[in-house]
């Protein structure tokens, strides 16, 4: 087993492709289907790497990413955002969170289990 990752995702066809992707590779993967449910589980330090939809119900990808960096300060949690929105706004509030990694929908799964073996790796 490789570690635990946590998908947050509220697009319940987009979290079990990537949850597929995911078990292929080795790891365990939980789902949450909105930014609450991910706060919930992601501040829990049960999680390897964090897969944040930036837009989801509840809070938002950008808000979790900064809760969970207030949550873990002495041991960062690896985030990575996944999202459609190519804004300048959302890239610019994602590095302000310091984001360990910017992946755009629709994934290519190629590089998404690249950027997921360089977050774990470490």
């Amino acid at each position: 087993m490789n570690g635990r990752i946590l998908v947050a995702d509220d697009d319940p066809a987009s979290a079990e492709l990537l949850t597929y992707c995911l078990e292929a590779d080795g790891f365990t993967v939980v789902t949450a289907p909105d930014g609450n449910q991910a706060l919930e589980m992601g501040t829990t330090g049960d999680f390897q790497l964090v897969i944040l939809d930036v837009h989801m119900p509840m809070y938002d990808g950008v808000e979790v990413l900064e809760m969970l960096r207030k949550r873990h300060v002495l041991h960062p949690i690896k985030v990575i955002a996944l999202t459609g929105d190519l804004s300048e706004k959302v890239r610019h509030a994602l590095e302000g969170g310091r984001i360990d990694s910017f992946l755009t929908k629709p994934v290519d799964l190629v590089v998404l289990r690249e950027e997921v073996r360089r977050l774990t790796a470490a």
